[in-house]
């Protein structure tokens, strides 16, 4: 398996969930590239198989539908 830059992989995995090896970050913690060892869909794909022995991490490269605090911030009253 070929590492990839994290925009390689938004591309060739579009809306998936990748479980990446390899890692290598940014000084923020944010990834840049890795190895990605599985893809799917559904989420609960990924954990199928038995993870392997080695540091992995789990990404969505589609958009978030997660509101989080974005929430409490478009209802809060302008001061």
């Amino acid at each position: 398996m070929k590492k990839q830059t994290w925009k390689e992989m938004k591309l060739q995995y579009p809306d998936e969930w990748l479980l990446i090896t390899d890692l290598e970050q940014d000084q923020y913690g944010n990834t840049e590239a890795g190895v990605v060892i599985r893809h799917s869909n559904n989420e609960d794909e990924i954990y199928k198989e038995p993870l392997p022995d080695k540091p992995t991490a789990m990404f969505y490269t589609g958009e978030s539908t997660f509101s989080g605090l974005r929430s409490h911030v478009e209802i809060a009253d302008p001061v």
